[in-house]
């Protein structure tokens, strides 16, 4: 069960790692990928300071649960950093829809398992589920026009 602490650390670690995903994409790609990765980017670090600028305002000191939705982290970014083209546009895209849905599944658990104890938080993870659907949504929209 993922209290508020662990959401917080969850979310400020997992959006860090979707900006880096991100960033790397503006500079990889063309057209449409590369208007969602600019979209991204900023919509991401916008949240993230939400994230933090939340807990601090609720005074929530964040601690990082056992689990880590991101924790292959680094070998994806590897391995995209090794691809090109429509090849990286692909990986990117199936990156950014795996990690939103992640992402959206720890915050249904969150609020569903009654570990998140003040409204605050849960009116605050619920908009951010609703942003993490919409980016999820565009990605797959997206990735179907890939190949």
């Amino acid at each position: 069960m993922l209290t508020d602490e662990n959401v917080f650390a969850l979310l400020d670690t997992a959006y860090a790692a979707l900006i880096a995903t991100d960033r790397m994409a503006q500079a990889k790609t063309q057209g449409a990928v590369n208007e969602f990765a600019t979209k991204a980017v900023s919509e991401n670090a916008v949240t993230r300071s939400g994230i933090k600028s939340t807990a601090e305002r609720l005074n929530i000191a964040p601690v990082l649960p056992d689990r880590d939705v991101i924790g292959d982290q680094a070998e994806a970014m590897r391995d995209m950093q090794s691809r090109t083209g429509a090849d990286f546009a692909r990986a990117y895209l199936d990156r950014a829809i795996k990690v939103r849905k992640d992402l959206i599944d720890e915050i249904d658990d969150a609020l569903e398992s009654g570990g998140v104890r003040q409204e605050p938080v849960r009116k605050f993870l619920s908009d951010v589920r609703v942003s993490l659907d919409a980016g999820r949504k565009t990605a797959e929209d997206l990735r179907s026009k890939q190949g």
